[in-house]
């Protein structure tokens, strides 16, 4: 049997890999993107902090160094299909354009060896982004109950039972929504500085009291907090949406690892 290719097994490397950490991958498959079909080196598809992501993955087992115009034509097929990203490997390296022309778009240029040591924290940055997606249609789902109609807006407001933000709002008034929609940006807030390495990030709680300071240094803790966080204020909108719900007290509905997890830390600050 004849031996593969050189860049057939390139190819395959990328692929054993994507495959042994966590995605569904296909080798050489044709996508219909919104101008015209394209086959891809490698697909890598895995669900994501609760959303569906594809990366696209090219392999040029070249000797000399990828030009530009290669990532220009990467890019807009992964544009055309719309992919969450596009991964370039190479590893002879790439031309001084190629880089500038990734720079500021979803195209990453990596060798195999790289992207194997990367991997961790590539993974953690993009669960950041798609948390980040799914805290930003929470807030939005907040603010949009202020375009019900008037008596409807107001039974919504009743049946809010989370924190209130100040003391000085009641649960159950329209406005102490502040309290869930202010952590939330917070929340964004620490992810983003977390993608950009600005470590330690700052974590508010939703009981979260003026002089707490909770701050985590890793993407581990991060990530498991925001998830938890995220379902419990999932879990408000949900209530307060839900017509003839009764009333409930908001930390009820937290992950009780979460509340382990708060308990554990403020017992060691006291």
């Amino acid at each position: 049997m004849p031996a593969k290719p050189r860049w057939e097994e390139y190819q395959d490397k990328v692929a054993v890999f994507l495959s042994q950490v966590g995605f569904d991958v296909t080798v050489d498959e044709t996508i219909r993107g919104a101008r015209a079909k394209h086959k891809i080196d490698v697909t890598a598809r895995m669900r994501i902090a609760g959303l569906d992501q594809c990366w696209l993955i090219e392999c040029k087992s070249w000797k000399r160094r990828v030009p530009k115009e290669r990532v220009l034509t990467f890019l807009g097929i992964v544009e055309d299909i719309g992919a969450d990203r596009g991964l370039l490997f190479s590893e002879s390296g790439f031309q001084a354009g190629a880089i500038y022309a990734a720079q500021n778009t979803n195209i990453t240029l990596t060798s195999l060896a790289e992207f194997e040591n990367s991997f961790p924290t590539e993974v953690s940055s993009d669960r950041a982004k798609a948390l980040d997606e799914r805290i930003a249609g929470l807030m939005q789902a907040f603010a949009a109950v202020w375009d019900l109609p008037e008596c409807e807006r107001a039974a919504v407001f009743a049946q809010y039972s989370g924190p209130s933000g100040f003391p000085e709002l009641l649960e159950g008034t329209p406005h102490a929504v502040i309290g869930v929609t202010a952590r939330l940006s917070q929340m964004r807030q620490a992810l983003e500085d977390a993608r950009f390495n600005r470590w330690p990030v700052i974590y508010f709680p939703l009981d979260h009291t003026d002089g707490e300071l909770f701050n985590t240094s890793d993407w581990e803790g991060l990530l498991f907090v925001a998830v938890k966080t995220l379902l419990t204020c999932e879990s408000i909108y949900a209530h307060m949406t839900t017509s003839g719900a009764g009333r409930v007290d908001w930390r009820d509905l937290q992950p009780p690892d979460l509340v382990e997890l708060l308990d554990a830390i403020r017992n060691l600050s006291s």
